[in-house]
């Protein structure tokens, strides 16, 4: 009893330690730059109740880079009646790349994942997503035709043409979203989506609610466009296709190296680096 008495004690005298803020962020300064809003972290939150995705969104709660995203949207387009729900499902579209690896054409780097630092772009990094999702390509809305493109790439440390150009436009309720590698005029990728399926509302007021069902948005975006993109790139410019050895974070590679035995460990080195 006694034992009990002293671990629900010890719960409580936790429990009332002040919160702390934590965000995916490198640091305070990247976070007042992004406008990211801090995550308040007690010794009983639920790690799974919080968004990382777009898909992870919910009608309480928003996927941090979709809540900066909208917020910039919004500030910008004050007159709520311009806004239209083909807008608000490209500000979603444009997010989506970004967590399959792929980054505006041209667009700078922030300083934290810069290629020095050896970062694999070939798949979610939450920091560009978070970086560029506060950075909109403004130009596309003030498109009023209904004809938007942007040119997107894939970083990569051993290629430099893993570019495509993203053209979207409306036809009727559906929105034709098409993404053509910049080095084939033979291969396209392309997807159609129910635009008021997706987006029943465009009500400023109430974010979590102007979207629906976008697990299942996410999921046919990144298969039927972004992945299949990511992939031919890889296997048409990129010798080693991911997944692959080389595609691990350099820490992991040298810890399977040092599990090796010796001859192993020279075959697995000349592998990756035949010149060595």
């Amino acid at each position: 009893m006694d034992s009990d008495e002293g671990e629900n004690n010890s719960m409580e005298m936790v429990c009332d330690l002040p919160q702390r803020s934590r965000s995916s962020l490198e640091t305070v300064a990247e976070e007042e730059v992004e406008g990211y809003q801090p995550i308040l972290v007690t010794p009983t939150t639920e790690w799974k109740s919080i968004p990382l995705l777009v898909e992870h969104s919910t009608r309480q709660l928003l996927a941090p880079s979709l809540e900066i995203a909208l917020n910039k949207f919004f500030r910008y387009v004050t007159d709520v009646t311009e806004i239209r729900r083909s807008d608000l499902m490209i500000v979603l579209i444009y997010l989506i790349a970004f967590e399959t690896g792929l980054v505006p054409k041209g667009s700078p780097l922030p300083p934290s994942c810069l290629l020095g630092k050896h970062h694999p772009y070939r798949s979610f990094d939450r920091r560009l997503v978070y970086h560029f999702a506060s950075r909109l390509p403004f130009d596309w809305f003030r498109n009023r035709s209904g004809v938007f493109q942007l040119e997107l790439e894939l970083v990569h440390d051993s290629a430099t043409n893993l570019s495509g150009t993203l053209v979207v436009f409306c036809s009727g309720d559906l929105l034709i979203v098409n993404l053509l590698p910049t080095c084939s005029e033979k291969t396209a990728f392309c997807t159609a989506i129910p635009i008021s399926f997706y987006v029943p509302t465009t009500n400023a007021a109430q974010l979590p609610l102007l979207f629906q069902d976008l697990p299942r948005l996410a999921k046919k975006l990144k298969d039927e466009l972004f992945i299949p993109f990511r992939n031919h790139m890889y296997a048409s410019f990129v010798s080693s296709v991911h997944p692959s050895i080389r595609g691990l974070p350099p820490e992991i590679i040298h810890r399977i190296v040092n599990l090796l035995n010796d001859n192993s460990r020279r075959n697995l080195v000349k592998a990756l680096d035949p010149d060595r």
